[in-house]
């Protein structure tokens, strides 16, 4: 069987229907072979009948000529008409010989046998005829009944191959429809193999190799997916170490430009004049930027890898790392940042981090007073959702802020990168979730919900 569904598609069709139309074919071609042949027999009974009534009715007029010439002949007492008597007698006997032959088991052509002189001479009586005759027409119905019975035989024959005919596609056509469903959950099955591996590699799941088993063009696909799955592994690979090599590259003259300006701002290089410091503290910003940008390229990068779901946590800890993470952002406001969590919640680490992080470190910005963090289960999903009293968001770019280096009107002249956002939305599809901003009154408020993993 394995063997078989191994071969190409086009191979398993053909087997497939050679299996399952072949037997009905065969039946069918048997039924027609069979009706022809009953169809012709019945047509040479009908004919032969004919044939048997014409010769009954010669004989009936034969034996009742004979009956008059005898009669005729006792007065007359001619040996030219006793002779034609004779004769005719004798063609009336190979009459009844044919319908011994073609009706051997028939009781009325044994009676007329036993009866029916040999032959005819000056003894013979028109009173033996007149009981020939007498036999004749009591057995006539029963002569008719025989040759209907013939038919009615061909008759019941024809209704016996009906049966044989649809007993057999009553037993092939479940038989086929019970081989076509199999077939096609095989095939079905097959398809689903395709599906789950194009999922896999689609969800990034690029470590374990796809292999698809069943026809030949199925292991062919399974070998170009696998192709594709080494290339994006590769291209992902390449990405990150580029990433870690340009972070790295960056920040190491970005410390230098950073303690550099720091030494100069701090006068122990010698006394810096006011545009001196002006230019000092745009460098320190420029620096501050650089670094926090290559910071979130980081984040993005851990975002978008699959292995970031592989740790869970606690949510409270979380609240206690991105808390600590922005004490410093919070130290120099008097925003409040209030947080509604429970213990027990467990949720995957790396990715619910870096989405609280960014959407508090966000709300922070746009806050004129008060943050609130609330995180729930809620049926089979965990929600999170950051909420500020800020000026809000408007509704005309809400969605176009979850894309890389997008900014709003109000954050135009900020420091931030333009990825925050977009952070937030590969941390969500990783964890197979949404993100969305909810109606408020005033502020902005964006919730972010995903299924809750089946605990390890």
């Amino acid at each position: 069987m394995k063997k078989i569904f191994s071969q190409s598609l086009q191979k398993q069709a053909l087997i497939a229907m050679f299996i399952g139309v072949l037997p009905i074919l065969t039946l069918t071609l048997w039924y027609a072979q069979a009706l022809s042949k009953n169809q012709q027999k019945t047509q040479d009974i009908y004919n032969k009948n004919q044939k048997l009534i014409l010769e009954y009715n010669f004989i009936k007029a034969d034996i009742s000529a004979l009956e008059k010439a005898l009669q005729n002949n006792q007065l007359l007492q001619s040996d030219t008409l006793q002779e034609s008597i004779e004769q005719k007698w004798k063609n009336t006997k190979k009459r009844i010989q044919i319908l011994k032959i073609n009706l051997p088991n028939s009781l009325f052509v044994a009676k007329w046998r036993q009866l029916a002189p040999d032959e005819i001479n000056g003894t013979s009586t028109a009173a033996e005829f007149q009981q020939l005759v007498q036999v004749l027409n009591q057995f006539e119905e029963r002569f008719q009944q025989t040759l209907n019975e013939r038919l009615s035989e061909q008759e019941s024959h024809f209704v016996q191959l009906q049966t044989w005919f649809m007993f057999g596609l009553v037993i092939l056509l479940p038989t086929l429809i019970v081989i076509s469903i199999f077939l096609i959950n095989r095939i079905c099955q097959q398809l689903n193999q395709v599906e789950s591996a194009v999922s896999e590699v689609g969800k990034g799941n690029l470590n374990q190799p796809v292999r698809l088993s069943g026809s030949h063009e199925l292991q062919q696909l399974g070998d170009r997916l696998n192709w594709l799955r080494l290339e994006l592994k590769r291209i992902q690979q390449q990405k990150e170490t580029f990433l870690r090599h340009v972070t790295h590259e960056l920040k190491t003259p970005l410390a230098s430009l950073n303690e550099g300006s720091s030494l100069l701002s701090s006068g122990l290089l010698g006394d810096v004049n006011p545009k001196q410091q002006r230019i000092l503290t745009i460098m320190e910003n420029s620096v501050s930027k650089l670094g926090a940008l290559i910071d979130d390229l980081l984040s993005y990068s851990a975002a978008s890898h699959p292995d970031s779901l592989h740790h869970d946590a606690e949510i409270t800890l979380i609240q206690e790392e991105v808390s600590k993470h922005l004490s410093d952002k919070l130290a120099k406001t008097e925003i409040m940042v209030q947080w509604q969590t429970k213990n027990g919640i467990q949720v995957p680490y790396l990715p619910c981090k870096l989405v609280l992080t960014q959407l508090v470190s966000n709300a922070i910005d746009h806050a004129n007073s008060q943050v609130t963090i609330s995180v729930e289960e809620q049926n089979a999903e965990v929600k999170l959702v950051v909420r500020d009293d800020g000026a809000g968001i408007d509704n005309s770019e809400a969605e176009s802020l979850f894309q890389p280096f997008v900014r709003g009107e109000q954050n135009k002249n900020s420091n931030g990168s333009g990825l925050g956002l977009a952070i937030v939305s590969e941390c969500v599809k990783q964890l197979k979730g949404d993100v969305k901003w909810l109606p408020v009154d005033a502020g902005a408020s964006i919730q972010v919900a995903f299924p809750k993993r089946d605990p390890k």
